[in-house]
């Protein structure tokens, strides 16, 4: 039997964070990442966008939980549990990459900056929100300029990344925003096993095993780098995600039709991969919640 594939314009629709105050989730996102709120936020959620009227497509959803990490504000989470290594804001270009960089050296601090790597397929940033959640900002460079391996193994490295030309190639912006076009990226998760996750996100999701890297794999649906990562580096006895505290509630991967979905879903199945039919969502009935071997929640459905 031909392996299962998942449709090859699936991609990371929105991420769902667990915040411990909204506000100063949205002094981080919106006012200094740029982000648009959708509608208006209240003490327990708020939506974010790059268009402010678009609430179908957004990227962010904040949901206040009652429980602070036992860190100082900016600090790496200390906690060793399953869930997110940082979630990755793909921009259209390299030129609004220079952009929000100058605008991070110049309205941001050391806490939530972290550093910068130039991975052959595309060049990041990496920022730490106040929760202690991972992000990522990143451009990709052409596919034509990717090294392949086969039709689905991608090269990729982490090389430094010269910030000094990065800022001299910015233009001058009268306020920042995130540009049209900004997308999630990739997801990339703490697992406490690299053999259970690579079986359930490539055998079982059908997304292709793209890349290797020490204690690490990558996935993608079709021929990109990676929609999805997972690594061991917080080591093997990790305890399973908790959506109790502040991080990832879940991700969601959207699918191109209704046929894929019905595919995807019939795959779970036979599977034996425990199915919960997502009841809150109103735009689209046809939307499930599934669970990976570590108890990272995904969302799964099609427009």
């Amino acid at each position: 039997m031909k392996p299962f594939e998942i449709s090859p314009d699936t991609n990371v629709a929105h991420v769902s964070l667990n915040v411990y105050s909204i506000q100063r989730a949205l002094d981080f996102y919106q006012g200094l990442l740029g982000f648009q709120l959708i509608g208006k936020a209240s003490d327990e959620n708020a939506i974010l966008s790059v268009n402010r009227s678009d609430n179908e497509e957004y990227l962010l959803h904040l949901s206040k939980t009652g429980k602070q990490h036992r860190i100082v504000e900016g600090e790496r989470s200390t906690s060793r549990r399953a869930g997110l290594y940082h979630f990755a804001i793909l921009l259209p270009s390299r030129r609004y990459l220079a952009n929000v960089f100058k605008h991070l050296t110049e309205n941001s601090n050391e806490l939530c900056f972290e550093g910068a790597a130039d991975h052959l397929v595309s060049e990041s940033l990496y920022l730490r929100d106040p929760d202690s959640n991972g992000v990522e900002i990143y451009r990709d460079r052409n596919q034509s300029d990717w090294k392949r391996i086969g039709r689905f193994q991608v090269v990729m490295s982490t090389d430094y990344l010269n910030l000094e030309q990065l800022l001299r190639e910015a233009d001058d912006p009268n306020e920042w925003h995130m540009p049209a076009k900004t997308i999630i990226g990739h997801v990339h998760l703490h697992v406490s096993n690299l053999i259970k996750s690579k079986k359930f996100y490539s055998t079982i999701l059908g997304l292709h095993h793209t890349c290797t890297y020490p204690r690490a794999n990558f996935f993608a649906a079709d021929s990109y780098h990676h929609h999805v990562a997972t690594n061991t580096w917080l080591g093997n006895d990790i305890h399973k995600a908790d959506f109790s505290q502040p991080g990832l509630d879940h991700f969601a991967l959207k699918l191109d039709s209704k046929q894929n979905y019905e595919r995807l879903v019939e795959q779970l199945r036979r599977m034996k991969i425990q199915v919960l039919r997502d009841d809150n969502n109103k735009i689209n009935k046809d939307s499930i919640f599934i669970y990976d071997p570590d108890g990272i929640k995904i969302q799964i459905y099609y427009r």
